[in-house]
């Protein structure tokens, strides 16, 4: 009977730890399944929304353009050849000398020139010496005509005395004694200039990127002996095709990029082929300003141009615009939730797209974050026009102050920041 009583209070023992072990695990799996029923509930509380970014549709004006590429030419570029072969005496220039026009660039040996230059010289000097002696004889001649026809008239002298001076005082030795003059002259000038055509000058202003003489080498008239260019202005020709060729006109300013001197610039047309090249392309010339010489020619260059452009129309981000089912679509921005409308577009660029009809100016839009959300989503713009949400209503906190105030949210937009984000992300 001693023996009973340890054995049953061992077995009480072992039920009551057991009793408490299966209470312990019953109180945490209760626990387990309220923490779970509280979370379903928190999850079915949660607010479901995609936040995007969005604009204010107005109207604008949009172009189509194209880019086409060319290689850029100096306006000006003179080949200075010789007139009269010789050998070269002196060089002075060297490439990359900066010239004036008429600056002498090298010399040829005048020896030979010189001698019909003094000889030249030398009849020409005869020759004005030989005028004024013939003038003056001349004009004596004229006082003694006017003396013999009063001599003639009184019976002092015959006819043929009369004819003498008359012939003498004549216009036809007038003339004569004018044209020895102005030969002489002729062959002193020609003498001059084939002594002066020694000098070889530079016929622009510009920079020396050629010399191809050295002293003492023979300069022939066939081939150049230097190259200047001029490089204060520059141009580009591009080839563009017979559909754009009439939507575009001389004096338009195009857009140019050339990669190698890092630069963005305007330049004009200057010009349109009137007839295609035998690829049925016809070309453009642009001018470019190159005051400080970064251009050079042979580098490549980028020309945009605007071949149709249409202004004061309501233009939104191409992006913005979606193709689904058959039509184009965006999705305006109504009391925090996407609200699908139909448009018609015209002109697109890539950039932009003009919207024909279905958008009025002033609706908002989404244009991020589109492709996300379908009619009647649940949404929160948190850019609106470039600007972040907090931003925008800080910076023009005078006109939307008066609106939170009495509750409102401007425009559809969601300004109070509540609610969880569930949904996906904006682009």
């Amino acid at each position: 009977m001693g023996q009973k009583k340890p054995r049953m209070k061992k077995k009480i023992i072992i039920i009551a730890v057991v009793i408490v072990l299966i209470l312990l695990v019953a109180m945490r799996m209760g626990m387990s399944a309220q923490k779970a029923a509280l979370q379903q509930e928190a999850e079915m509380n949660r607010v479901s929304y995609t936040p995007v970014e969005a604009q204010t549709v107005e109207k604008k004006s949009i172009s189509s353009n194209i880019t086409l590429s060319g290689k850029i030419q100096a306006d000006k570029e003179a080949q200075v050849m010789v007139k009269t072969p010789g050998k070269v005496t002196a060089v002075y220039a060297k490439v990359g000398d900066v010239v004036k026009k008429d600056q002498v660039l090298l010399s040829l040996d005048k020896s030979d020139i010189m001698a019909s230059y003094n000889q030249a010289r030398a009849g020409y000097e005869l020759a004005e010496a030989a005028y004024k002696t013939n003038m003056d004889n001349y004009q004596k001649s004229v006082e003694n005509l006017e003396r013999a026809k009063q001599l003639y008239e009184a019976g002092a002298i015959s006819k043929l005395e009369l004819e003498q001076a008359e012939m003498a005082a004549s216009e036809n030795v007038r003339q004569t004694y004018e044209g020895q003059l102005a030969q002489a002259k002729a062959a002193f000038e020609t003498a001059q200039k084939a002594l002066d055509d020694m000098d070889i000058k530079s016929p622009i202003d510009g920079i020396v990127t050629a010399v191809d003489a050295s002293e003492g080498a023979f300069a022939v008239n066939t081939m150049p002996v230097a190259t200047v260019v001029d490089l204060s202005q520059v141009y580009v020709t591009v080839n563009i095709s017979e559909n754009e060729i009439n939507n575009l006109k001389a004096g338009q300013e195009v857009e140019v990029s050339v990669p190698a001197a890092s630069l963005q610039l305007k330049g004009r047309i200057d010009s349109l082929s009137l007839a295609a090249n035998y690829q049925g392309q016809y070309s453009l010339k642009i001018n470019l300003d190159n005051n400080d010489g970064l251009l050079k020619p042979g580098m490549f260059a980028n020309v945009t141009l605007s071949t149709v452009t249409k202004d004061n129309v309501l233009a939104v981000p191409t992006d913005a615009v979606v193709y689904h089912g058959g039509r184009y679509v965006v999705y305006v921005v109504e009391d925090n939730r996407a609200v699908e409308k139909e448009v018609e577009i015209g002109l697109d660029n890539g950039q932009e797209t003009e919207i024909i009809s279905g958008l009025t100016e002033g609706e908002i839009i989404i244009v991020k974050g589109q492709d996300f959300v379908k009619d009647g989503s649940e949404i929160k713009v948190v850019t609106l026009d470039g600007q972040d949400i907090a931003d925008h209503t800080s910076g023009d906190a005078a006109a939307t102050a008066e609106e939170e105030q009495a509750g409102k949210k401007p425009d559809g937009v969601d300004l109070s920041g509540e609610g969880n984000q569930t949904g996906g992300g904006a682009e």
